[in-house]
This record gives structure tokens, sequence and C-alpha cells, in this order.
């Protein structure tokens, strides 16, 4: 009978960990159509959510989050949130009319949860390593809360009460930049 050594798993298929990403830049973009009722009017729009995610040191990210939305009325873009976030500590959020958020991570992927007025948004950054370094893939959708339906919340843009009343992500983009091009972006 032979024996032979078992050997490990190679690299590029195990999980990445958060501390491989410290220092590193994440850029992503994630588009949904949506249809959204605001004022009395129902209205199908575009929403581009543009995620900058500063990684470390340690538990803290910071984030700068952007929203454009296409309506027929036309393009409005919301001013840049910028915050500081540290992993799995659950923090009252003014935005969007109030709730509440936390960060995890594990198995690779990077969670967003936060609570909106009816409903919820999750937000993923699932991290890969290959060839060329790390690489992304970036995730949202919209969370129906049992027993309450619409998905409802205050406007990220103008403040404004909304119903989400379908949204499907139809395409995304992810970077992930590490080391010393990371921190002199």
């Amino acid at each position: 009978m032979l024996w032979l050594p078992l050997l490990s798993a190679p690299a590029s298929s195990q999980a990445v960990t958060f501390a491989e990403l410290d220092g590193a830049l994440v850029e992503a973009l994630v588009v949904h159509q949506q249809v959204l009722r605001r004022e009395g009017r129902e209205f199908p729009a575009r929403l581009e959510s543009d995620l900058t995610l500063l990684i470390g040191p340690g538990d803290q990210i910071q984030r700068t989050w952007t929203r454009t939305i296409h309506t027929p009325r036309g393009k409005i873009q919301g001013k840049p949130q910028t915050n500081l976030i540290k992993l799995e500590r659950t923090r009252e959020l003014g935005s969007m009319g109030g709730g509440h958020g936390v960060v995890v991570f594990g198995d690779g992927t990077l969670t967003f949860l936060r609570t909106l007025k009816g409903g919820a948004l999750k937000r993923d950054v699932a991290f890969t390593r290959g060839a060329q370094g790390l690489a992304c893939i970036a995730t949202e959708a919209f969370v129906r809360e049992s027993g309450v339906g619409a998905i409802f919340f205050d406007s990220s843009i103008d403040g404004v009460p909304m119903i989400v009343v379908s949204a499907k992500q139809i395409s995304s983009t992810c970077r992930v930049t590490t080391g010393k091009a990371a921190t002199t972006q």
C-alpha cells in the first residue's frame, strides 16, 4: 500500500480573510431597475449605488456611499455620505429615516445590513483570490419584513418618503486595490 501525504487545498480556494483586506480600497457600483411610489405617483427608476470602502486599520471601514437615481423626470444625485464603521457593532442610523445597521465579515464576504422604516437593505461584497490578486463581486437587495409588506423609507437623496414597489439588480462592478496603490488613491 502506498501512502501519500494529504495535500491542503490551493491558496486560491481558501476564503479571503478580513486581515488580508487591511489597507484595501474597494470601489463598487450596483445598479437596480425599480418601480417606486412617492407622493401618490408610481414610476420606473434606475438606481445607482456607488460605494467606496477603505478597509482598516483593524476592524474599521471608512465607507463613502453616493446614490444617483434616473427617473422619467431626469437624473438626481445625492450627496456623498461618509462614515466610519466598525465590524460587528450595531449602530443607530440617521439616514433614510432612521434604523439600525451592522457590518459582519465571514467566509470571504463583507455584509452590510440595515433596517428601514419598513423592510431592510442587504449589501454583500464577496472577495475571491485569483491569479491577478483579489477580486470582488457586489450585490444589493431590499428585504421585505414579515407582516409589513412594503419596503419604505425616506429618500437618501431628498428625504421624501417612498415605497419600493419592485426592485431588481441589473448590473454591478467591483474592484479591489491593495497595498501602496490603495493608500495613494
